[in-house]
């Protein structure tokens, strides 16, 4: 009996960890409307594509040298205002594409 309750426990630890990751990772990925249920799997294949999405947002910017694009280049307009300008307007830049970039294709998680 004392060891049932022993395993029952730690599984029931070790459940709410990985609930607490899923919770965190949720947090961290971008959807519309923000506060959206969605289940672990999707949680993962979102994860999987806003990933994919960054790295190839960092593989653009190296081929044109440090540029964001149509946006030009943040560096050269916000020198003067600083590092967390350029990184809130960075971050503003990500969010607007991939929510362009999420909504082409909303069959990936069906």
């Amino acid at each position: 009996v004392v060891r049932r309750i022993f395993t029952n426990s730690r599984e029931r630890w070790r459940q709410q960890n990985v609930n607490g990751a899923f919770a965190e990772l949720r947090r961290l990925i971008p959807t519309h409307p923000p506060d959206r249920k969605l289940s672990k799997n999707e949680i993962l294949r979102l994860a999987l594509r806003y990933i994919n999405f960054l790295d190839g947002i960092l593989m653009e910017q190296d081929l044109r040298g440090g540029s964001w694009g149509r946006a030009g280049s943040l560096e050269e307009e916000d020198e003067a205002q600083g590092p967390l300008t350029l990184l809130l307007k960075r971050n503003t830049l990500v969010c607007s594409l991939w929510s362009e970039f999420s909504f082409k294709d909303q069959t990936v998680l069906t």
